[in-house]
């Protein structure tokens, strides 16, 4: 009798196979399993075109409908993966960044750091969160009833997404930029940079004391909505912070004491930078350095000046404090403007008096930060031999002595 039985399930199955084999189709591996395979790079627009276009809504921390047929493509950046960044994920091209806000965990799961993306903005909900730039739904405060930029639902993201390609995190690695602190509070330069992914070297956090954690949740930090926010030392919290969720899992690491190289989520809330590490990777020690490992001379002290040469490669190295006083000496070789109706002069020095490889001074002082008058306007000329303190930065591409700085000896 189970002889037949199993004369008779083996006939069944061969008929299910039969008919799948006919009717069933083979998957396309060529294709995503994820968002919508259907979406075509038509009508696609910078993020900064992006920007431009809606940029009343985002200065005005308001929202909008997208009604028109637009498209974004970019890479991600940044993502849920250490916990720290919730239910959104950063996309960057080569004009600009954004988040984009699901209601999904997990998002890192198809979403990995390096992955291109297209995304059809019709029918999503554009704003700005404390002037961020953010897609999603519309969240509803259920005490007030007032409405703003939140999350859209994964049934709603799922039409409105396509993966190209697979992910390659070169590609993010390719769009890290250095945070410019000189423009820390530059409102042109954080409505054109605010959530990117960025990179400051060499800073310190200020509460790091060898034991104090990044998000304890025990009352010995105030939290914002469940995060807290870090100073960097020697710069306002009002400005620029460290914010790191008490969901991270790195929440309750230890921070670190030592000068760090901080990679991160560059995001803003109306003034403040809030810099959002993806994961514990993201903090390096900054490596050991020292002034004899660059080209030139001096030490950046009155005693021992840098030359033009060293103060310049201080500068293309990263490893300024743009904060710190130094003392450079070189020859004036082009005046741009002495001005004796502010009092300050724009000019650049150089090792040999030749244009080539010079420092600007902007808008600096006369001897012992006096004011320039009739009387000592020209003795700023081409050939005469200058110490200068100053803070040295990085403006744009260009190498200065920022604002302020004045003459300590000229010849």
């Amino acid at each position: 009798m189970k002889k037949y039985q199993y004369i008779l399930l083996a006939l069944v199955c061969s008929l299910f196979a039969s008919c799948m084999g006919e009717d069933y189709a083979e998957p396309n591996l060529a294709e995503s399993p994820y968002g919508n395979n259907e979406l075509t790079e038509s009508g696609v627009i910078t993020i900064a075109q992006l920007k431009e276009k809606y940029a009343t809504v985002i200065s005005q921390s308001s929202m909008t409908e997208v009604t028109e047929d637009i498209k974004i493509k970019g890479i991600v950046t940044g993502n849920d993966i250490g916990g720290n960044i919730y239910n959104e994920f950063a996309v960057q091209d080569a004009t600009g960044a954004l988040l984009v806000c699901v209601n999904q965990g997990g998002l890192f799961g198809y979403l990995p750091v390096g992955q291109e993306i297209l995304i059809d903005l019709k029918g999503l909900m554009l704003g700005g969160y404390g002037q961020q730039l953010e897609i999603g739904g519309i969240y509803t405060n259920l005490n007030t009833g007032a409405k703003s930029i939140g999350r859209m639902s994964r049934y709603v993201w799922a039409n409105h997404y396509k993966l190209i390609g697979q992910a390659d995190p070169q590609k993010a690695i390719d769009l890290i930029e250095v945070f410019d602190v000189s423009k820390m509070r530059d409102s042109k330069y954080m409505e054109a940079n605010a959530g990117k992914l960025m990179t400051m070297s060499g800073v310190t956090l200020q509460d790091a004391n060898g034991t104090a954690v990044y998000a304890p949740d025990d009352g010995s930090v105030t939290l914002t909505a469940n995060c807290a926010n870090r100073a960097f030392t020697g710069y306002s919290s009002s400005y620029l912070v460290l914010r790191t969720s008490t969901y991270a899992d790195f929440a309750n690491a230890v921070m670190p004491t030592e000068q760090i190289d901080v990679t991160g989520i560059f995001t803003r809330y109306r003034n403040t930078w809030q810099v959002l590490l993806r994961s514990a990777d993201d903090v390096q020690l900054t490596p050991q350095f020292s002034i004899d490992d660059l080209p030139g001379s001096g030490y950046g002290t009155a005693e021992a000046p840098f030359n033009v040469a060293r103060a310049l490669a201080l500068v293309e190295s990263g490893h300024h404090d743009p904060g710190a006083e130094v003392y450079v000496k070189g020859i004036i070789c082009n005046v741009q403007e002495v001005s004796t109706q502010y009092g300050n002069a724009t000019y650049f020095i150089s090792d040999d008096g030749q244009d080539n490889n010079s420092l600007e001074i902007y808008r600096g002082y006369y001897l012992d930060g006096e004011k320039f008058t009739e009387a000592t306007a020209g003795s700023i000329v081409a050939g005469k031999k200058v110490t200068i303190a100053g803070k040295l930065v990085l403006y744009g591409t260009t190498i200065e002595f920022t604002t302020g700085s004045k003459i300590i000896s000229i010849e």
